[in-house]
């Protein structure tokens, strides 16, 4: 009885199985992949939230007035911060006991992603 040869069918086989671990690889990849920038998005929104709180509780300091100023909180982790006046977008508030009612809105950004706290006196 004689053998066929069957030349190049591990080839065959093997680049099938290796294009069976890249597909799976492949969605793998997109199934976890934004989970992961959504853990990130969770980790870069608690420090934009620590930085608008800071700012409002700079700002809140300021407008006792009655205490010795100080200057604007400095992030050293990069995360940056901005006052508005609820009503515009652009105003820049700058805390100051003259700003009567104290009525601001505190945005803090970290990495791109913004968070923001409004604290309004009645």
């Amino acid at each position: 009885m004689k053998h066929k040869t069957q030349k190049g069918s591990i080839l065959i086989y093997s680049v099938l199985i290796l294009g069976v671990i890249l597909s799976t690889t492949l969605a793998l990849g997109n199934i976890l992949l934004p989970r992961l920038k959504t853990a990130g998005n969770a980790i870069n929104s608690a420090v934009a939230e620590y930085a608008a709180d800071s700012a409002l509780e700079w700002c809140l300091y300021t407008q006792r007035g009655k205490l010795p100023a100080t200057g604007q909180p400095v992030m050293a982790n990069g995360a940056t911060f901005a006052v508005y006046f609820p009503g515009s977008a652009n105003t820049v508030a700058t805390c100051a006991s003259a700003e009567i009612p104290l009525n601001h809105r505190v945005v803090g950004t970290y990495r791109g992603v913004s968070r923001s706290f409004i604290v309004q006196e009645y």
